[in-house]
């Protein structure tokens, strides 16, 4: 019976293959240029995205007159004006924009633009525009029925505590006191709160459960990193935390990524030159050859000039 070609020579040579290929002049030229050219496209995009949200901000300041209450006021001037912004724009682009930068990358900007997201467009657009504010803020995923993530929102920190913030409907609600309420505050009180909703609502939103970010997304990744921080956090803080809301900036994070990919090559190849051309470098660079003998001879010989002179 005739043999086929064992598995282990084909893997080996196609690494060889492989290796020779990506260690090419060509190969690492085009890679590098590729990498450059990610960092400009990157960093010119997200500067764009920061533009934008800087006028905003600019806008809803502007609008804030300074009073006692301008906190809250602060916060429903954000609210109104993401809730006005995504309502007409919504009507515009009733249907997906479809092109790699929405579906793969799916920018802030996208939802700003096109709001075709529903309520998730308007948390996220609402979320970075309290982030370009430093307004501590939160994006929560309500329970709706018995699946998270069916209406999703915003909550933000004030100094008397979390309050809820409704992009969609524009909505936020006054307890008795006519101080803004917190997610539990309407939950734990639907039939009093649900007289505040506007007309339009979908009374399926009933504020039933919340949570703040989806810990099991990614299996074995995301229990993971749930696991790491809850040793270092607590899990309390864990199940507050909105991990999608610091992810906003996602050209940012891009960046950032590809920044540490090429410094990841670059000590590569440094690490290589050193390797293979160990005398040049001794020579050039001393310093970095210094073994312990020599580190403590230097020592004791400062040592000695040193009661020299004393």
């Amino acid at each position: 019976m005739k043999k086929g070609i064992p598995i282990n020579f084909l893997w080996r040579e196609f690494t060889r293959v492989t290796g020779e290929f990506l260690y090419t002049r060509y190969t690492r030229t085009f890679i590098n240029g590729f990498l450059v050219a990610s960092l400009l496209y990157f960093h010119a995009e997200d500067s764009y995205e920061k533009k934008i949200f800087e006028t905003l901000s600019l806008y809803v300041k502007d609008k804030t007159s300074d009073t006692s209450n301008r906190e809250e006021t602060l916060l429903l001037n954000c609210l109104h004006l993401i809730n006005t912004l995504g309502q007409n724009r919504a009507n515009i682009f009733s249907k997906e924009v479809k092109s790699f930068k929405s579906f793969v990358i799916h920018p802030v900007t996208y939802d700003l633009i096109t709001a075709n997201g529903a309520c998730g467009s308007h948390a996220y657009i609402l979320s970075r525009l309290l982030n370009e504010l430093k307004i501590t803020n939160r994006i929560a995923q309500m329970k709706v029925g018995e699946r998270y993530s069916g209406h999703v929102l915003v909550e933000a920190k004030t100094a008397k505590g979390w309050v809820v913030l409704d992009g969609l409907y524009g909505l936020c609600f006054k307890k008795a006191d006519g101080q803004l309420a917190s997610f539990k505050d309407v939950q734990h009180n639907w039939s009093y709160y649900c007289t505040q909703v506007p007309s339009n609502y979908n009374h399926k939103y009933k504020y039933e459960g919340v949570r703040y970010t989806n810990w099991n997304k990614i299996p074995l990744v995301m229990p993971a990193i749930k696991g790491i921080l809850m040793l270092a956090i607590g899990k309390e803080a864990v199940n507050e935390l909105s991990l999608r809301t610091a992810l906003l900036r996602k050209f940012h994070l891009l960046f950032n990524m590809t920044v540490f990919i090429c410094l990841t090559i670059f000590a590569g190849v440094i690490f290589n030159y050193t390797r293979r051309n160990t005398i040049i470098v001794k020579k050039r660079f001393p310093f970095l050859y210094l073994d312990k003998k020599s580190l403590l001879a230097k020592a004791n010989e400062l040592d000695r000039k040193r009661a020299y002179y004393l």
